[in-house]
């Protein structure tokens, strides 16, 4: 399930009465090290830009949402 709506991550997360993490993506780096730990544990997670990480890059946000879009898509979970 490399790409999926949040909306669907949580439904399907409800019926099994379980949770996605979230976490805040600041570099490629991180959407890497969070997806590798996704698939050791075999669960999707959702990969989140805040505020302060598109300020980070200078207000730009569309490199990182591209990079984390694309490591995603590249996931096995």
């Amino acid at each position: 399930m490399p790409i999926a709506a949040t909306g669907e991550l949580i439904t399907e997360a409800a019926a099994r009465h379980g949770a996605v993490a979230a976490f805040n993506v600041i570099t490629l780096e991180h959407a890497e090290a969070i997806v590798e730990g996704a698939e050791a544990a075999r669960a999707p997670v959702i990969l989140q830009i805040s505020e302060n990480a598109v300020k980070y890059h200078g207000g730009r946000l569309r490199p990182l949402a591209r990079a984390a879009h694309e490591t995603a898509r590249a996931a096995a979970v």
